[in-house]
């Protein structure tokens, strides 16, 4: 069975070796279609030239050189006509203004011998009755209509045309002007921009590839995560069912075990070991009650079940009345409890019932594991928009591996003496329902320090 790891690595690759050939793909596509694009255009832009130049040459004065300079023996006195001089300007013009690769000229259909003779040419040099022997057979059907040649080949290499032709008042054709576009020069044009495009492209393709590879491997390593989490949870799970089932075995084991020995002894038992086992039973029944409460106040907490009772609290009255209430047990333990609070202390915004929970589960704590000769300072000041409470003790401290686990439930660190494992649990989530700041510092064998804010009643009132 492949380990979660390979799998993800081969999801991984597989998604990279799929966006490759995508982006291959793209690309290649994107290049045909371009190139078709651009050689669209390109028939588009000499169709356009070849109409708005031939325009401007009359078919009249084009048949009257033909008549007076039939052939290329005239060319010397050819070259002296001004219409002559005038349309081969216009010629040259063009084709240096839109930078074409080729000169632009007329041709003229010889039906007797069933050929094409050059006519005016933008070039210096004449081409003037010459033949054209090696034309495509399109352009026959193009010099009565005009219109544009795809790729062909003559004699003198691969060209892209355009075609017009000059008509006389009566629409008889006297010639047709062509303008042409070397296909190598177009075509190196052509790859330079759609491969700047192609390129532009890939680099687009390859940064959203980039993204959801980090998507996909982020998806993965988050689905790793919910599996640990969840296997955390089912171990979590595992090991509350057996705290639970160990603190609620063993109270009921020492009831159950005093109670039968109470009714089998009945008649021989003396009064005091009864009144013993009696006491006993008791501890363990207000110990198991104390398990279940906390259990059912932890759960309603957790369930959101516990509403908040905002209220003015008197934090000097509370924390004595706590105080009041284990200064018995610190006494037995022989450890001091001070408190240090101040006299203009302020009201602070909570529940009663619920703060005082807070402030019972920290000092008790802090009192139970302390050794004979510590001691526990309490003390609240007034600080900005609240008032702070701090418990710190000298006792036994935490071990550092049980820090970051203190607050969950059922946790038991090395140095726990008793306890259900409930109490700060309890205290984070209260601490939770009221917004309030906490942190809790401890070094194993020098004490701990917890700490607590709670929002002034003033300032909570005006929210």
């Amino acid at each position: 069975m492949a380990k979660p790891t390979d799998q993800s690595n081969r999801i991984l690759l597989f998604t990279m070796g799929t966006i490759v050939v995508i982006a291959a793909c793209i690309g290649w596509f994107n290049y045909q279609q371009q190139i078709e694009l651009f050689k669209e255009k390109e028939l588009f832009k000499l169709d356009c030239i070849a109409n708005a130049v031939g325009y401007k040459l009359d078919a009249k004065e084009h048949r009257r050189l033909l008549q007076e300079f039939p052939d290329s023996t005239a060319v010397d006195a050819l070259a002296k006509d001004p219409v002559y001089m005038e349309y081969r300007m216009i010629l040259a013009q063009a084709v240096k203004m839109k930078k074409l690769s080729s000169q632009m000229y007329t041709l003229i259909y010889d039906s007797t011998e069933n050929h094409f003779v050059f006519g005016l040419n933008s070039d210096k040099q004449p081409l003037w009755g010459f033949s054209y022997d090696s034309y495509p057979q399109e352009l026959l059907e193009l010099y009565n209509t005009g219109g544009v040649l795809d790729m062909y080949e003559d004699d003198n290499g691969t060209w892209l045309s355009a075609v017009y032709p000059l008509m006389d008042m009566e629409g008889n054709v006297v010639a047709a002007l062509q303008v042409d576009e070397k296909f190598d020069i177009y075509q190196m044009r052509a790859r330079n921009k759609v491969l700047f495009n192609v390129i532009l492209s890939l680099i687009i393709i390859f940064i959203i590839g980039t993204l959801m590879f980090f998507s996909v491997r982020h998806l993965l390593t988050r689905q790793k995560r919910i599996a640990q989490e969840r296997q955390e949870v089912e171990n979590l799970r595992k090991e509350l069912l057996a705290n639970i089932s160990h603190d609620l075995r063993t109270p009921l084991a020492s009831i159950q075990g005093y109670l039968e020995t109470i009714l089998m002894k009945d008649d021989t038992l003396e009064p005091e070991r009864r009144t013993q086992f009696l006491n006993t039973s008791l501890a363990g029944t207000v110990r198991l009650r104390t398990l279940v409460d906390e259990l059912f106040e932890l759960s309603k907490l957790e369930a959101k079940e516990t509403q908040l009772q905002a209220e003015p609290i008197n934090l000097i009255d509370l924390i004595h009345d706590v105080v009041a209430v284990h200064r018995g047990t610190a006494q037995t333990q022989q450890v001091q409890v001070h408190t240090h609070i101040s006299e203009d202390l302020g009201l602070v915004n909570g529940d009663t019932k619920l703060v005082d929970r807070v402030l019972n589960n920290i000092i008790g704590n802090a009192i139970k594991y302390c050794n004979p000769g510590d001691r526990v300072d309490i003390a609240a000041t007034s600080i900005e928009g609240g008032v702070e409470v701090v418990i710190e003790d000298t006792g036994a401290g935490i071990p550092a591996e049980d820090l970051p686990h203190i607050f969950d439930r059922f946790r038991r660190g090395k140095t726990e003496k008793s306890g259900t494992g409930l109490g700060l649990a309890i205290v984070r989530r209260i601490l939770d329902l009221h917004g309030a700041e906490y942190a809790l510092k401890s070094m194993e064998g020098q004490g701990t320090t917890f700490s607590f804010i709670l929002p002034c009643w003033k300032a909570a009132a005006s929210e």
